[in-house]
């Protein structure tokens, strides 16, 4: 090698200690930023040329060449935050849907529903000890209206939860269309750059954490093209595939509605009429949320809105089924005691029909006004074979639900926790690390510098010093 081969390698060792040193500044002010991945400078040796004629006929390296610039990431440990990030994502949803559901309940305690039947029951046997008198007559009507109102509370809070969740869904649905278009803008911003012989690395955090983000929203799974370009599949369909984007949308009824109505689904906007089967993230777990109640196994919302129904219809029913045989003050008989309005849902449609002692039917027809008769049969429908045993089951089974979401959810979190932790032990910066390598590129700026000025002192001698020795 030339004397002036040797200014080029020392050359060489600046622009690699000069680019490392820019890479670390770049890790150390990132440190900080949420879904940076640290950088390195991949470097390899140049190898050496034959000095031809006039070399010594060793082949002595020229230099360090600088290669790129390496994202410090793991396609693995990426793909294993998108995975616990679609099942927390998704049982997160369901635990609030279901711990909203269970609160309506407000049981156990004293503005829940099982002390209202209580205090309903209490006041038909107070009738049925003293009928005919107003005073027990007016805490039974009170009782009764305050059960009523209990029923249609936790109907209309349940009915507003669901129309929450309704609008969450529409939300989400459209975070995941805006996210989809970034990711499909970053692939070809990402090719583009790649193909010129630039670095993305920037751009490919950017790209990842939207990628994780789809899939804690759909459960969406990456698939790398080998172009520079990622697909993001939902379920066997693209989403996303290189620069073509697909868009999702929110169909169905936006109120939660009896038997009829249209169910709330994700389809594909392009295809109106084809569902788009989401079974991750928090898309399906809204979906789940907000299906219709099919016995027990439906939405957590819709399940817990026909048992307020249902115990609002077989209130009714068991009670006015007793109540008209009985005898009015009048000696009248036929009278309810529930209505039900039409066009409501039983919960929010049952009333209290009498609005005084004359309209309580209490006695058994001809026995006379004292006789409580059917006050007390009334009475007896207390009990696990009556309302209450139904609203009882109802609650334990809203309860397991709620229970269970939860402890789904945080199992969930803390696999998600544990997957963005073993991300971060790989990918996020440390700044003692990198405070190392800094003082490590500073030295290596040093040395090649130092070999760049021992070079020219050697050609300064070689070319105005050289034969001047004697004269």
């Amino acid at each position: 090698m030339s004397t002036f081969g040797s200014l080029n390698t020392a050359y060489t060792g600046l622009v690699a200690a000069r680019n490392s040193i820019d890479v670390v500044g770049q890790n150390i002010v990132n440190s900080g930023s949420a879904g940076y991945t640290r950088q390195r400078v991949i470097t390899s040796a140049v190898p050496g040329v034959d000095g031809g004629l006039l070399g010594s006929g060793f082949r002595v390296g020229q230099g360090v060449s600088v290669d790129g610039i390496a994202r410090l990431g793991d396609s693995m440990l990426d793909g294993r935050v998108r995975f616990t990030a679609s099942a927390a994502g998704h049982w997160s949803v369901r635990s609030t849907a279901a711990s909203a559901a269970e609160a309506t309940l407000r049981e156990p305690g004293t503005q829940g529903i099982s002390r209202a039947l209580q205090e309903f029951w209490s006041g038909w046997q107070g009738v049925a000890n003293r009928a005919g008198d107003p005073a027990p007559a007016g805490v039974l009507l009170e009782n009764a209206a305050t059960l009523a109102g209990r029923i249609a509370q936790g109907y209309t809070e349940v009915e507003n939860e669901w129309a929450s969740t309704r609008t969450e869904l529409s939300t989400t649905v459209a975070e995941v269309n805006q996210a989809a278009e970034q990711i499909g803008l970053l692939n070809e911003q990402i090719r583009q750059i790649r193909a010129g012989g630039g670095t993305a690395n920037e751009l490919i955090d950017a790209r990842s954490t939207l990628a994780t983000k789809l899939s804690g929203l759909t459960g969406a799974t990456v698939r790398d093209r080998g172009d520079d370009m990622i697909d993001v599949v939902v379920d066997g369909n693209s989403l996303v595939a290189g620069d073509v984007v697909r868009r999702l949308a929110a169909v169905g009824s936006p109120e939660l509605a009896g038997a009829g109505a249209a169910p709330v689904r994700v389809e594909w906007a392009d295809r109106p009429g084809e569902s788009a089967t989401i079974d991750g993230g928090e898309i399906a777990g809204y979906l789940a949320v907000l299906a219709p109640a099919a016995g027990g196994s439906g939405g957590v919302l819709a399940e817990t809105a026909a048992a307020y129904d249902a115990l609002a219809l077989d209130l009714a029913t068991r009670v006015n089924a007793l109540h008209t045989t009985g005898a009015a003050p009048d000696g009248t008989t036929g009278h309810d005691f529930f209505a039900l309005t039409a066009g409501l849902p039983p919960a929010r449609g049952l009333t209290v029909v009498p609005t005084d002692v004359d309209g309580i039917a209490a006695g058994t027809p001809g026995t006379g006004g004292a006789n409580g008769g059917v006050a007390d049969a009334i009475a007896q429908l207390a009990g696990p074979d009556g309302p209450d045993g139904l609203w009882s089951d109802a609650v334990v089974g809203i309860g397991v639900v709620a229970r269970t979401a939860k402890q789904q959810s945080t199992l969930a979190g803390q696999a998600a926790a544990a997957a963005v932790k073993g991300q971060l032990s790989q990918a996020s910066v440390d700044l003692d690390e990198e405070t190392t390598s800094l003082i490590a590129f500073q030295h290596a700026y040093q040395g090649a510098a130092r070999v760049m000025t021992a070079v020219d002192e050697l050609l300064d001698v070689l070319i105005n010093r050289t034969g001047v020795v004697g004269r």
